[in-house]
């Protein structure tokens, strides 16, 4: 169920899907569709045009109405009561009332939709008729100036808030989208102006009067994005998108866990905003200029040639609306298993589960109450395993009985605590909310889905808000971009602090859950999170995208694969989310081309693992290396030329390398790898004294991927190369290389060193 008091409370695609339902009503579909609902009415008597349209629509569709004046909702009554007596009967109410807030107080309480036929604020419905038939002009209405002439009410407010969720360019191409149309009443100042007087026609009078008012600067908006946390999120996820073939871009948020500042957020596949209307994806754009250049090819007078130029106006305009959008805040996915924290955080706070709780996974169950089998991501099962295991294994079986010992009723409550049912109120346009189930259609049946992160959405930026409750003592934060709106002289306009909303777990759940979340990256599928020098916490995700087609309607086995990871997890500070749109699959497969398993695990919690090497030490996070992490440290080489054997010794060793020698001399004369190169911890060099002579000819780089830690160290020991390990580190069958960064068969310098990625082998989340 979903309310419309504010244009902006849908997204653009929510728009263009109701543009579609009123082109399915035309073609007589939904006939039916309110036969034995009853809709109130509240109109004043002045109101004829839009009451009549309601009322007509409403018994076309084979529906019922009874109409009230506004002024019945003013009664002294509280509204409260009054709409949970409406809740008995009524299955939805259109309003017609100067005070939003009204609205406001009723949505609240109304288990039916309730719709704004006008306030003095906004008129949204009024706006949707207006572009419904905008859309019928043109194809690429979006991508239009606007140029509103009115008085500044109720339908100026709601065009405003269309330009916001539609894209639209203001005339000034100013505080349109994004930060400045946020705060654009504080950002444009007021310009300067010359009070005369004029006689008839604009003639001079006799005697003038002129009045001078001097222009006033905008104010300035201090943001909480660093600069540098930025670039390291967007470089990562760059990476990403090109070492595992990612076909629609990626999205990341960076979020300070204590305060709910956003220090970066990054949704690539996106656009330049300096060349807005270019198509970004340049594979895109050749196909749409060559379906360009084959209109042009058809008679210009003919259907044919209007039928062509349609389509690609329309295939241009989704595009641009596609990079427009900030995936973060405007559209919702399915979260996969990084949801479990949530399902789990609530079932330990409510005591519906402990820490010496058992689940046995079979490999795939049947629930009483669920037609549809669950299955586990391992076929053979987990076994027996306790509530830490199953998080660490990311058991769907275990968490579908988690949620059933919790209830349908719990899970909603906690559901709504962690705020998805609500917007986060981050400080930026467009922002939406996800999708559930309405609590009276919710089935034990979504229960069991939705404990394991199926079959419903969220935001990022709720996904991040949740988890960052769960690791910092369970306090729900409203995030935000900008710290202080400051006015031309530096003074304070407005501030934003540490917001509060409320305590969804309690301290010791909190920090229960930390210890857990560590598990899953030092024994579960998230080894490959592990970070050199710190302790991290996290989950893996691998959801299927739901309600995707391809061009004959049938489902696409696309997927987004995602983690959440926080550092330290000892003393939580961040929250970094990454999610990977559309890993490239080989058909009826799920492995990339370059056969890589396409998994949250294998993925997204490496690119996690490297955002934190890169923000951590920045931000003042100093790293604690132990013995069993220094391997995964790169070691800059020092200059040992010319030393004795004891000083090239001593030197070397306090920078954890070993050596061998060549050769006979009372100093090195030479070294390998050379001097300011880097190696992995741990790693052997080789010194030269007296003639010897240095190898220095090219080798074979091997084919790595699928070889267990002792087989590499082989390989690599036998063509002279080093090996700068990334992921987990356990020595056992099932961890191997799932990645390379340099191709087989590559000639290189002996000393090269070869970064590898080790990975959990098989099937993982």
């Amino acid at each position: 169920m979903q309310h419309l008091i504010r244009f902006d409370d849908y997204t653009k695609d929510d728009v263009y899907e109701i543009f579609q339902i009123a082109d399915e009503i035309k073609d007589g579909k939904y006939q039916k569709f309110l036969e034995g609902k009853t809709v109130i009415l509240f109109f004043p008597n002045s109101s004829i045009r839009t009451r009549v349209a309601f009322e007509k629509g409403i018994h076309l569709l084979g529906g019922q109405t009874i109409l009230f004046p506004p002024e019945a909702l003013d009664k002294r009554e509280k509204l409260e009561d009054v709409i949970r007596y409406l809740n008995n009967w009524a299955d939805a109410a259109v309003i017609r009332h100067k005070n939003i807030a009204i609205m406001d107080e009723i949505a609240q309480y109304a288990s039916f939709p309730v719709i704004n036929a006008l306030t003095d604020e906004n008129h949204p419905c009024e706006i949707l008729s207006d572009l419904y038939a905008l859309s019928k002009l043109r194809n690429n209405f979006c991508t239009d100036k606007f140029l509103f002439v009115g008085a500044k009410g109720n339908i100026g407010g709601a065009w405003q808030e269309a330009a916001q969720v539609m894209g639209f360019v203001s005339t000034d191409n100013v505080g349109s989208e994004g930060l400045e149309a946020y705060y654009d009443s504080y950002l444009q100042g007021t310009a300067g102006k010359v009070v005369t007087t004029k006689g008839n026609y604009g003639s001079e009078m006799l005697y003038t009067y002129e009045k001078y008012y001097d222009a006033s600067d905008g104010d300035s908006l201090v943001t909480t994005i660093d600069q540098t946390v930025q670039h390291y999120l967007e470089k990562n996820l760059e990476t990403a998108i090109e070492k595992y073939d990612i076909i629609n871009g990626a999205f990341g948020i960076v979020m300070d866990v204590n305060s709910g500042q956003i220090l970066a957020m990054a949704n690539l596949g996106s656009y330049d905003p300096n060349n807005y209307q270019e198509i970004y994806d340049q594979a895109l754009a050749g196909q749409l200029e060559a379906q360009y250049q084959d209109a042009l090819l058809l008679d210009k007078d003919s259907d044919a040639y209007q039928e062509a130029m349609s389509a690609y106006n329309q295939a241009v305009a989704a595009e641009r609306l596609r990079q427009w959008r900030n995936r973060c805040v405007s559209d919702g996915y399915e979260p996969g298993s990084t949801f479990k924290l949530v399902t789990l955080a609530a079932a330990l706070d409510c005591g519906a589960v402990t820490e010496n709780s058992t689940f046995y996974c079979g490999g795939h169950e049947t629930f009483n109450d669920r037609e549809q089998e669950v299955s586990c991501w391992k076929a053979a099962g987990h076994g027996m395993q306790t509530t830490m295991e199953a998080l660490g294994h990311s058991c769907n079986i275990a968490f579908g009985h988690i949620g059933v010992n919790m209830t349908r009723k719990t899970f909603v409550e906690y559901f709504k605590a962690f705020g998805f049912l609500e917007k986060t109120g981050v400080d930026l346009p467009g922002e939406a909310s996800g999708l559930f189930w309405a609590e009276d259609k919710f089935s034990v049946a979504n229960l069991i889905s939705a404990s394991f992160g199926q079959t419903f959405r969220v935001t990022p930026m709720e996904q991040v808000r949740a988890v960052a409750a769960i690791v910092n003592g369970g306090y729900l934060l409203k995030p935000y971009v900008v710290s202080q709106v400051l006015d031309s002289d530096g003074n304070i306009v407005k501030s934003n602090e540490r917001t509060v909303l409320r305590q969804v777990i309690s301290e010791e759940t909190s920090a229960t859950m930390c210890k857990m979340m560590e598990y899953v990256v030092t024994d579960g599928t998230a080894g490959s999170a592990k970070t050199p020098g710190y302790r991290v916490g996290g989950k893996t995700g691998t959801s299927e995208k739901i309600d995707t087609y391809d061009e004959n309607g049938k489902p696409v086995e696309d997927k987004i694969v995602s983690f959440i990871g926080v550092a330290p997890i000892d003393d939580p500070k961040y929250v970094v989310l990454v999610a990977l749109d559309t890993p490239n699959y080989v058909a009826g497969t799920s492995y990339t081309p370059h056969n890589q398993y396409i998994s949250g695990g294998l993925m997204a919690a490496p690119t996690v693992r490297d955002v934190f090497l890169d923000i951590l030490p920045y931000l003042g996070v100093e790293p604690d290396y132990s013995s069993d992490d220094i391997r995964g440290v790169n070691i800059t080489l020092p200059d040992v030329i010319g030393m004795t054997e004891d000083e090239a010794a001593a030197l070397l060793s306090g920078k954890s390398i070993t050596y061998r020698t060549v050769g006979q001399g009372s100093t090195v004369s030479d070294q390998l790898p050379n001097p300011g190169a880097e190696v992995p911890g741990n790693s052997e060099i080789i010194l030269y004294f007296g003639n010897a002579v240095k190898t220095t000819e090219q080798v074979e780089v091997p084919d790595f991927v699928g070889y267990g830690i002792a087989d590499v160290d082989y390989l690599a020991t036998n063509a002279g190369l080093y090996i700068q390990a990334k992921g987990t580190d356990h020595r056992d069958e099932y961890v191997t290389v799932a990645y390379q960064d340099i191709e087989p068969g590559t000639m290189v310098d002996r000393g090269t060193t070869i970064t590898v990625e080790f990975t959990t082998g098989g099937a993982s989340d």
